[in-house]
């Protein structure tokens, strides 16, 4: 079945790979656009008023050619974020060649940081275009350039703390990331979202984002749900910035040198949430610092080769001694308080460094005056990662019923104990982990419409980890689960482990773009991967393709159909046992898209928008049952499921109000699977009476029933979410600007803590949150002469943020509470409360 499956998905990729231009009249446009300074300007989108428009943009020096109708007037357009678009009218022979430079002016708001929706780019390959820029401009606690990524249609985070998200039902682990085409690791030992610091990618060094939320190209790596590709700056002057707030500080410089042969750019970033973790429900000494740098070079070493150097070094520290806490939940008509007093501490250390060198070769190459563009990248990359988590703690905790009598001058206040016990929580866990790659890729612009492209990888990775951890219960003077013979712990994971292998990766593929008779546009990318690993000596193969159709009609639509085969080979986390133990024989996940969008650039209040619409359906053919709690992962490697997921992601951005970006996003999906050969027994008394614990007296077990399990919600199972971000100014002081970001997701799947995930039927409460950010500009207004000290910054804006300003109690996890009867409290878990922050926004 399988066989037959990838044997379709290979046939058709080769079948409409073989699609070629359709020659037709044409005529060319090149030139280089730059800005009234005389720079040039990269990313600029060129199009054709009128016409079907392609993706052709602006390269790093300012550069362009496009392919243009002959014999008849045409007018080129030429559209950048934060320029007025400009317009050239040409009429050209066939097959003429017109050197066209454009002049592109500033608009009246990219003074203040404004953003204007050009409307012009469709998503032709699954990938859409986010704004870096704004990621400073989003009210965010964590203050993470994840956070651009929490509003868009298909992700979710339940957690403002942490860099944790899910794409379309996945778990965290399936999101591939990369900078510079380099993989990015995430820690594996992460738990809880306040242990995580800063995410790899250094906003302040961002010169472009897409991001695909499924169905994407081979060219990308073997996840199962979703792509992040940044490219960091290649820098033209000398710029820097600053920032400062109560939750930390960043740095950033940039330049070249007088040659323009050796560019630089560095950042540095400094995190503490302790300011925030405050207002958890858990009192204590919190101490975490997040800090990390980064520096990325490129010297040309002639017109054609060139040397790029990227380097990172992360420190992460999570130092905590809890206290106390106090926590209040249940229902209206029964509420339940819970009060603990600790001992203890807690004491983490993530420590990664990455270093990659790449040659990259780019050259044209003429063949009958057609240009052909060459480009070649090998790069060599090491990662280390060492993490350590070491925890001792003892909780020793009341329970007790709140008195709900409206009448009562004692309500809300703890009418009487129902348990009473204390726990200790155990670990020392080291891992240390290298992974050391080799990777060749390119691409090869054939014909003025088609390319190939293609790519190899040797990876060798080494991972040495040691586990100990377990949890002991008393209840009533009882440790649970009751022996009177000897003492017992739960979860008790144990191990130590050496895993040393080598991956295999390579892919191929092609795009082709051609226009019919009626110049409607067709463009078709379709490629093959592959991957093999020496641990479960298993070698997949992942067709993948894509086909976009842009009609010739007068309302700006684009058309897009994309699916694909992909696997998700197992790395660490995938093969760890709940004991401790690693299962080797762990094969590939397994995962059919098919993904059917629309993008539709429309004009509405006279401003422009863009309306994209995606329905999708996703076959796990075989993938690995997990539990979640908080960030913590938890797989199930000796089981396997089979299920799906489906649901459609909409999103509309624009100039809600004019000069400025904001967007709305909603997503609907179900998400379940069903764990093969899974199974729960029911046991009753001689009474036949169904046995629960701390309810029925009579717990000798005299006989059961056996069920099998059928289909179950997936932990990431989130019904709905929606996502909304807006910007407004003052129309008499443009100067003060307000950016608002909402989050909403209904309640994920939970269950009591067990050594299978058939019990996880609850539902966490909805997830609710606002944050505000008001800004005001104090240096750079336009049309206010800078005189002393300020006339050496560009801009400097002092802001104010407030988080979670509706003070909602959100949920990220539940403890579980038992006593001796075997009776289980679910505690929850609370996120932060309103907190406000104070921010300060340097540019030189």
């Amino acid at each position: 079945m399988i066989k037959s499956r990838i044997r379709t998905f290979f046939v058709t990729a080769l079948l409409f790979g073989l699609f070629a231009y359709a020659p037709a009249q044409r005529a060319y446009v090149h030139g280089t656009v730059k800005d009234s300074l005389g720079q040039p300007i990269q990313l600029v989108f060129i199009g054709l008023a009128g016409l079907p428009q392609l993706p052709v943009f602006t390269d790093s020096t300012g550069r362009f050619k496009d392919t243009v109708p002959a014999n008849k007037d045409v007018e080129v357009f030429f559209s950048r974020t934060g320029y007025l678009s400009t317009f050239i009218k040409v009429n050209l022979h066939p097959g003429e060649d017109k050197e066209i430079n454009p002049v592109m002016y500033m608009s009246l708001g990219s003074n203040i940081d404004t953003f204007q929706v050009t409307g012009t780019r469709h998503n032709v390959e699954e990938m859409i275009d986010l704004n870096p820029q704004l990621v400073k401009y989003i009210p965010s606690a964590n203050g993470d350039f994840n956070g651009i990524l929490m509003t868009q249609p298909g992700v979710f985070s339940r957690t403002e703390l942490g860099s944790e998200y899910s794409v379309r039902g996945g778990s965290y682990d399936e999101n591939l990331v990369y900078v510079n085409g380099i993989e990015v690791y995430r820690p594996l030992l992460v738990r809880e979202g306040e242990q995580e610091g800063l995410s790899f990618v250094n906003p302040d060094m961002v010169s472009s984002v897409n991001f695909s939320a499924g169905g994407f190209e081979a060219k990308y790596g073997d996840k199962l749900s979703s792509v992040l590709d940044v490219t960091y700056k290649k820098p033209k002057d000398f710029e820097a910035s600053a920032s400062a707030s109560l939750l930390g500080g960043t740095l950033h410089m940039e330049g070249v040198n007088k040659s323009d042969r050796l560019t630089w750019i560095f950042g540095v970033r400094y995190k503490s949430n302790q300011y925030l973790l405050k207002g958890l429900d858990i009192q204590g000494d919190y101490k975490p610092k997040f800090g990390d740098g980064q520096l990325f070079l490129t010297y040309a070493l002639t017109d054609h080769w060139e040397i790029d150097v990227l380097g990172n070094f992360s420190l992460n520290e999570y130092n905590f001694v809890p206290q106390s806490e106090l926590t209040s939940f249940g229902t209206v008509s029964i509420a339940y308080q819970l009060q603990v007093y600790f001992q203890g501490q807690e004491v983490d250390k993530f420590q990664t460094a990455m270093g990659a060198v790449s040659a990259v070769y780019n050259k044209n190459i003429y063949r009958h005056d057609i240009k052909h563009k060459l480009n070649m990248r090998f790069t060599v990359s090491a990662y280390n990662d060492q993490e350590n988590q070491d925890y001792d703690i003892i909780g020793q905790y009341l329970i007790s019923e709140l008195n709900s009598n409206l009448g009562s001058s004692n309500l809300g206040k703890a009418a009487y104990g129902v348990g009473v016990g204390a726990y200790v929580n155990h670990a020392r866990d080291d891992l240390g982990a290298d992974v050391i790659n080799f990777q060749h890729s390119g691409s090869y612009d054939y014909s003025p419409r088609s390319k190939i492209i293609w790519g190899a990888t040797y990876q060798h990775e080494r991972i040495i980890s040691q586990t100990s951890q377990w949890n002991l219960i008393d209840s009533a003077g009882y440790s649970l689960p009751y022996n009177p013979y000897t003492l017992q712990l739960q979860n008790v994971a144990k191990g130590y482990d050496t895993l040393e292998s080598n991956r295999l990766m390579g892919y191929i593929e092609n795009v082709s773009r051609w226009r019919t008779k009626d110049t409607s546009s067709f463009t078709f990318t379709a490629g093959v991967r592959a991957n093999y690993w020496d641990i479960n000596k298993q070698t997949v193969i992942s067709p993948r393709a894509t086909i976009a159709f842009k009609p010739n009609w007068k309302s700006d639509i684009l058309f897009r159909f994309s699916s694909g085969l992909y696997y998700q080979p197992p790395f660490y986390k995938e093969m760890l046992e709940p004991d401790g133990s690693l299962l080797t024989s762990e094969k590939d996940q397994e995962s059919i898209h098919f993904v059917g969008g629309i993008d539709w650039n429309m004009k509405a209040w006279n401003q422009p928008f863009k309306w994209i619409t995606e329905v999708y359906y996703k076959d796990l053919v075989s993938v690995e049952p997990y539990q979640l709690s908080n960030v913590a992962v938890t797989y199930f490697p000796n089981q396997t499921a089979s299920g799906s997921i489906k649901g459609i992601d909409m999103k509309i951005n624009g100039d809600f109000v004019k000069g400025l970006e904001s967007w709305f996003s909603l997503s609907v999906m179900q998400a379940s699977y069903q764990i093969h050969d899974a199974y729960y027994y029911d046991y009753f008394n001689s009474y036949g009476q169904q046995i629960v614990p701390g309810v029925t007296a009579n717990t000798t077990v005299a006989d059961s029933v056996k069920h099998n399990v059928g289909a179950l919600p997936m932990p990431t199972d989130e019904r709905v979410t929606v996502g909304f971000f807006f910007e407004d100014y003052l129309p008499k002081n443009p100067n003060l600007k307000v950016n608002l970001n909402l989050l909403f997701g209904t309640g994920l799947p939970f269950g009591p803590p067990a050594a299978n995930t058939y019990g996880d039927t609850l539902r966490t409460p909805f997830y609710k949150r606002v944050d505000l950010g008001v800004s005001y500009l104090v240096i750079g207004k336009r049309g206010k002469t800078k005189v002393g000290f300020s006339k050496y910054f560009k801009s400097l804006w002092m802001g104010l943020e407030v988080f979670n300003l509706l003070q909602v109690n959100n949920v990220i996890s539940y403890n579980w509470i038992q006593d001796v009867n075997g009776r289980k409290y679910a505690v929850p878990n609370y996120l932060t409360a309103r907190e406000v922050n104070v921010k300060l926004m340097l540019e030189l």
